[in-house]
């Protein structure tokens, strides 16, 4: 799961377990994530994340929520005993149970009665009687296969391959170069995101650039004039413009 900023240092604060689904979900959930902590009195742990734009599933405390994509760096507070487990769409998994274009959810929680009916709400309610990872997983995935028995339109496996190309591909610099190098127009481009995605690719393709930024500073690979050549990006300054829009903090500060 991408977004975990200061991994290394923030690891020793929880456990964090991740699984696959089973093949008939494949194409539909990318992963389980299953987090929980024990911390000592007096002690908490700020998490930061900058998740990829995917619909999450989240059930902590006896209680659930869809939360829509993220476009901004958020903070979780955990102290004491606790636990999360969370599913993690893929890219356009939800889209045919929604009402709206994916855009309108970005940063929003959604309430599960509005996407789920009362069948599978009784059924996801169950987790909180079994404790094993494997017994969690199987009633998720009990609870989630009506929704997904079909197969991907074209639609969503293009808007999935451009998405990958993002990722894959650091010299994408602008929704320009992603036509070129997709045989895509931009505006059928820019219609497939905010459709199936939320989040728009020019501002993928900064959040994708500042992950890499992310891990080499993290890894002390290199210093930052060389970060900024090797992504390409104008100067130092746009750089640290990126940090500071979307983390909140120039460079130099995160490291610290």
């Amino acid at each position: 799961m991408t977004g975990i900023l200061h991994p290394k240092s923030s690891a020793k604060n929880y456990k964090l377990r991740r699984y696959f689904p089973s093949t008939a979900l494949s194409e539909w959930i990318d992963q389980f994530w299953f987090v929980d902590w024990n911390l000592p009195d007096g002690i908490q742990h700020q998490q930061e994340n900058l998740p990829d734009p995917n619909f999450h599933l989240i059930y902590e405390k006896n209680t659930f929520k869809l939360i829509g994509p993220v476009s901004k760096k958020y903070t979780f507070r955990m102290e004491g005993q606790g636990e999360i487990i969370g599913v993690k769409f893929k890219v356009a998994a939800i889209t045919h149970l929604l009402n709206n274009a994916a855009d309108e959810y970005v940063d929003k929680t959604i309430n599960i009665g509005d996407i789920f009916n009362a069948e599978t709400i009784n059924q996801l309610t169950q987790l909180a009687n079994n404790k094993a990872d494997e017994q969690q997983i199987a009633i998720l995935q009990t609870a989630l296969h009506t929704y997904f028995n079909v197969s991907p339109s074209p639609a969503i496996i293009q808007v999935r391959q451009l998405m990958q190309l993002i990722q894959t591909h650091p010299d994408i610099q602008s929704v320009n170069g992603l036509a070129r190098v997709s045989n895509i127009p931009v505006r059928s481009i820019q219609r497939s995101f905010k459709q199936y995605v939320g989040l728009s690719p020019k501002w993928l393709i900064r959040k994708y650039r500042l992950h890499q930024a992310l891990t080499r500073l993290e890894n002390k690979e290199r210093d930052i004039l060389d970060i900024v050549e090797q992504l390409g990006y104008t100067d130092q300054p746009h750089l640290i413009r990126d940090f500071q829009e979307i983390l909140g903090v120039t460079p130099s500060q995160y490291l610290k």
